[in-house]
Parts: C-alpha cells; sequence; structure tokens
C-alpha cells in the first residue's frame, strides 16, 4: 500500500493531465462496442451528424494540445483551460451516462469506463490542481460549471460548439496571459 501511496504523491499535475487521453481511448471502445450512437438515438435528439471516429480524432487532438499548450506555458489560464475541457468532455460526460442511464432504465454504453475511469481521473486532475495551486477552489467549482454547460450546449447544436469552445478557450488564454504578463 506504500508503494501506491508513494506513486500517488509523484504525480503531478501535468502528468495525471496524460490520463484523461488514455481514458478517453477506452471509454471510446466502450461507446463504440456498445454501440452508443444507436442507444442515443432512442432518446435523443440526432443533432451530430459527425462520425464517432471523427470526434474521437477532434476531441483527442484538443485534449493533447490543451495538455501541450499547459506544458509549455505552465499558467494558471492554460490550467484552467486544459481543466475546463476534461470538465465538459469527461466529468460531465460521467454524469450524462450515469444520469441517462438511471432515468432511462437502459445501460448507457460508456457508463462503466465513465464511472471506473472518468471519475477517479478527473477526481485526481481536480486534486492535483487544487493541491498544486493552480486552481482556486472557487475556480474549480466554476469551471465544473462552465464545462457542464459546454456539454449540454454541444448536445444541443452538435459539432459546430467544438470549434466555438476551442476559440473561446484560446482567446481567455491570450487575454488572461496578456493581464498577467503586464503585472
Amino acid at each position: 500500500m506504500s508503494k501506491i501511496k508513494s506513486l500517488f504523491e509523484k504525480l503531478t499535475f501535468s502528468s495525471v493531465l496524460l490520463l484523461a487521453p488514455l481514458a478517453y481511448c477506452i471509454h471510446h471502445i466502450e461507446e463504440k462496442e456498445g454501440n452508443f450512437r444507436t442507444w442515443r438515438a432512442r432518446y435523443f435528439l440526432q443533432n451530430n451528424p459527425l462520425t464517432t471516429e471523427y470526434v474521437f480524432i477532434v476531441v483527442s487532438f484538443v485534449a493533447l494540445l490543451l495538455i501541450l499548450l499547459f506544458s509549455i506555458r505552465k499558467s494558471k489560464p492554460a490550467a484552467n483551460a486544459v481543466i475546463l475541457f476534461f470538465m465538459m468532455s469527461q466529468l460531465t460526460n460521467a454524469f450524462f451516462h450515469i444520469g441517462a442511464g438511471v432515468f432511462f432504465t437502459d445501460y448507457s454504453p460508456g457508463t462503466v469506463t465513465a464511472i471506473l475511469l472518468y471519475l477517479p481521473v478527473n477526481l485526481l486532475i481536480l486534486y492535483k490542481a487544487r493541491i498544486e495551486n493552480w486552481i482556486s477552489r472557487k475556480i474549480m467549482y466554476l469551471l465544473i460549471m462552465l464545462g457542464a454547460f459546454a456539454f449540454f450546449l454541444f448536445e444541443l447544436l452538435g459539432g459546430i460548439s467544438m470549434p466555438i469552445l476551442f476559440i473561446t478557450i484560446l482567446t481567455y488564454i491570450i487575454i488572461h496571459e496578456t493581464k498577467l504578463s503586464k503585472k
């Protein structure tokens, strides 16, 4: 047990960010194998014409790009951006799978990895961000709420919301890093 604790303590915010794309890969397999799109079509609007493969590529690309951006910039705005993205794409997604499955009393493909991977990985990201002072408690809650808003925006608008979110995140980073450099 002490080896696990020692390993856990050695993990940094930067390193735990890399767990999120790994969790996403496994989650995508569960959704694909469980035919999530067919399940989703029974209960929700079909407003996303993008293939699951295309969504996988875009989400993976944006996740890795934001992790890289944080690794280079090492700034609070970049930390906020990558956390926001994972709160939207993973944490809220986990609650979507759990909630929809319970509400419709029908297993939502992706629920197992949402519970076993998305929840612990994203709670670990938030924990490490907090103890390393990348975010305050107030900002953490704000990012969780904004992530939920962005997730439901994606559900309502489909794929068009992704470039809007990405441009908004980049604009936020530029504006806030400019303010920080002037101080």
